[in-house]
């Protein structure tokens, strides 16, 4: 045991100050006097050498050798959960700074289209304050949760496509299907609203002929959402693809390697198709 304290006290002063041969001396100093003392004890309590020297030293660089292991295989596993602890730390705060960025660009896309139909109709522009208030509710309740409900998630989706229905006239064909979703399902916040106001955003128009098709629903093992838009011609819309980036970099985060995420589009049509395995 003191060969042993003194192996480890020589690698913390010397050996890992890169000071080598002070370091060799020392041990082979510390297993020169632990031999001579192991030799006297034995002789005394026994009055003979029950190994010979050779085996002696043997024994006290394999002591020193195992227990010097032990030390290097106990760092390795402190190390390798302090990265662990370290990379979800680092993963819990990018998650957090992308949810809090969520939120501006959904009130600024929204303030934008309240802002324009105020111009038109100020009673339905009230109207579009009123459900704004609704969302931005959801916003500040559930964003900070890491799970909700699906059924809080679909609600969140009812009332923003009932904020941006409200700024929309009939020419525009909004249909919704999430009666094939699990409404217990438990779920991170926030994860569909972006692709909606995404849609709504480039894919309609107040007076020509659009549409938009959203539809949720889950399996045992997974969960679909599929939305389609119409492309509007000459649409001139301010392309920022903050909240599009920022969501993809959360089912990388939230679903690694359990997740589908494919975006598309042709002359006529946008589609987004995303499937999550539960």
């Amino acid at each position: 045991m003191v060969v042993t304290y003194i192996g480890f006290w020589a690698k913390d002063k010397f050996f890992d100050t890169r000071k080598y041969l002070p370091y060799v001396l020392i041990l082979i100093l510390a297993i020169v006097i632990g031999v001579i003392c192991y030799e006297s004890l034995d002789q005394i309590m026994n009055g003979k050498l029950g190994n010979s020297r050779f085996q002696n030293i043997n024994n006290f660089v394999f002591i020193l050798i195992f227990t010097f292991g032990l030390q290097y295989f106990k760092r390795g596993i402190i190390n390798q959960y302090q990265i662990q602890e370290l990379r979800a730390k680092t993963a819990e705060t990018e998650l957090n700074a992308l949810k809090a960025q969520i939120n501006p660009h959904f009130l600024f896309n929204t303030l934008n289209n309240i802002y324009g139909m105020n111009q038109i109709d100020s009673e339905k522009g009230s109207e579009m304050i009123m459900e704004l208030s609704d969302v931005m509710r959801y916003h500040l309740e559930f964003s900070k949760q890491g799970k909700v409900k699906l059924e809080d998630e679909i609600q969140l989706l009812k009332s923003y496509i009932k904020l941006e229905r409200l700024r929309l006239r009939e020419t525009c064909d909004v249909q919704v299907d999430f009666e094939g979703a699990d409404k217990q399902l438990m779920i991170s916040p926030l994860l569909f609203i972006p692709f909606v106001e995404n849609a709504f955003k480039h894919g309609t128009h107040p007076t020509q002929k659009c549409f938009v098709h959203i539809k949720l629903h889950t399996t045992t093992k997974k969960l679909f959402f599929t939305i389609k838009n119409s492309i509007i011609a000459n649409r001139k819309v301010v392309k920022t693809n903050i909240g599009l980036q920022n969501t993809k970099r959360r089912l990388d985060l939230i679903f690694p390697n359990m997740h589908e995420l494919n975006i598309s589009k042709n002359n006529d049509m946008h589609l987004v198709d995303l499937k999550i395995e539960l």
